[in-house]
């Protein structure tokens, strides 16, 4: 514990301690100068985080790290890095990705064949990237000649992002690939492992905003773990129309484990496997909301 000139304990900054004007003006300013908006985010959690980085910067209170903020763009992003959060590993959760091997991509691939169509996933809240690059793989070995397939993968941050498209994956993020897809896709690298360009080149990757923006995507199979658990309630049912428009009726969602369907959404979706949150969607009388941007028809 550190000490004041006068030898007092100073009491550690902690999120509880947040006045709330002092967390609405870090907030205002990381959506002027970053183009982030942290409404709808669950506070306490955002609390928690920007109390820590408060912490690391030796401050006492949120008024010096406002000005710290100011002064340095740096901290903003090292500020952004700790709010969003990019804890993964190549097929995170086997048994979730054995069910999209056995059953969701071979219908989905059939679904495509029939109509010579191209199968098109979206991956959320990528992170550096394992999931999609999870997925590129599965593809592979489930394709037929002439099968196509596309897959974009989205986060907030665009630092990670950075990361993701570089392929270099330390050794504790494979804890889960098999020995043949390391043998026939990474290559080592120092002490980590290089992702061969094959895989890599599966995968686009957009910065995006998944509670503000607009979807931007049609896509057949959307993956989307560990995101909603830090949004109110509100904000999960607003996130879960957006994904439901950019789903055709027949299209699979996949949420973490600890994550379900808001009721307020249930009339879009029928759970195909409760245990790992796969989700259909249903025909229903609204329109959709309308996909836009540069992958929308890609």
């Amino acid at each position: 514990m550190t000490t004041s000139p006068e030898n007092s304990p100073v009491i550690p900054f902690v999120g509880g301690d947040f006045l709330d004007a002092d967390y609405q003006q870090i907030c205002q300013l990381l959506k002027e100068q970053q183009g982030v908006d942290l409404t709808g985010y669950k506070d306490l959690c955002i609390k928690r985080r920007i109390a820590s980085r408060i912490r690391a910067a030796g401050l006492p209170g949120p008024q010096p790290y406002y000005a710290l903020l100011l002064d340095d763009p740096q901290e903003q992003q090292q500020l952004l890095e700790a709010l969003t959060v990019h804890v993964s590993q190549f097929f995170r959760n086997p048994t979730t990705y054995d069910l999209l091997e056995r059953q969701v991509l071979p219908e989905l691939l059939e679904r495509a064949r029939a109509g010579k169509a191209k199968l098109r996933i979206w991956s959320v809240g990528c992170a550096t990237g394992e999931e999609p690059y999870s997925l590129a793989m599965l593809c592979r070995k489930l394709l037929k000649a002439g099968d196509l397939f596309s897959i974009i993968a989205t986060d907030l941050s665009a630092e990670v992002l950075q990361r993701a498209k570089r392929g270099l994956f330390a050794p504790s993020r494979l804890a889960e690939v098999s020995e043949t897809a390391l043998t026939n896709y990474f290559t080592a690298e120092g002490k980590d492992y290089r992702l061969a360009d094959e895989i890599r080149n599966q995968v686009r990757f957009f910065q995006h905003d998944i509670l503000s923006d607009q979807p931007f995507y049609r896509a057949d199979l959307i993956l989307c773990r560990n995101v909603l658990i830090y949004f109110s309630r509100l904000q999960q049912q607003r996130v879960l129309r957006t994904l439901a428009a950019a789903l055709p009726v027949g299209g699979y969602l996949v949420l973490g484990r600890a994550e379900t369907l808001v009721p307020a959404c249930r009339d879009l979706f029928r759970c195909i496997d409760s245990a790992e949150r796969v989700y259909q969607r249903l025909e229903t009388n609204g329109d959709p909301l309308p996909v836009r941007g540069a992958a929308a028809e890609q």
